[in-house]
């Protein structure tokens, strides 16, 4: 299943006692969060739903159809484009050394630093592609 653009699910902002907002989506029981005020548990509700959005297509699981409650909820929408730009990996610079015969060679071997060296951390890490 394809991930769309665009999404729309209905979710209960609810006060806790310390004067919270918990923000509770119906459709995905996995989501609870919280802020101070009604803006900042809007945005907390809008980025709790696009991580899980994102983390359903990664593991290949169906999202569900929201369901429409006419009573107490808020309609939370998202942009997916906005979000999925938002959690790309972001690159560290590092130094290295290694030994001058290695750098003789790879240059030789037009190897890129960079994907070899993810590539060797990967490895080490039993990180698999």
């Amino acid at each position: 299943m394809t991930m769309k653009e665009n999404y729309v699910f209905p979710a209960r902002f609810e006060r806790t006692g310390q004067d919270r907002l918990k923000i509770i989506f119906p459709d995905f029981p996995e989501i609870l969060t919280e802020a101070e005020s009604f803006e900042q548990a809007l945005g907390a509700a809008q980025e709790a739903l696009a991580v899980t959005i994102m983390g359903y297509d990664a593991e290949k699981r169906k999202i569900p159809e929201p369901s429409f409650y006419q009573k107490d909820v808020v309609y939370v929408h998202i942009w997916m484009p906005f979000y999925k730009n938002m959690a790309r990996e972001v690159y560290v610079r590092k130094s290295v050394t290694i030994p001058e015969w290695l750098n003789i060679l790879a240059g030789k071997n037009s190897v890129n630093y960079s994907a070899a060296l993810v590539k060797g951390i990967k490895a080490e890490l039993g990180i698999e592609e």
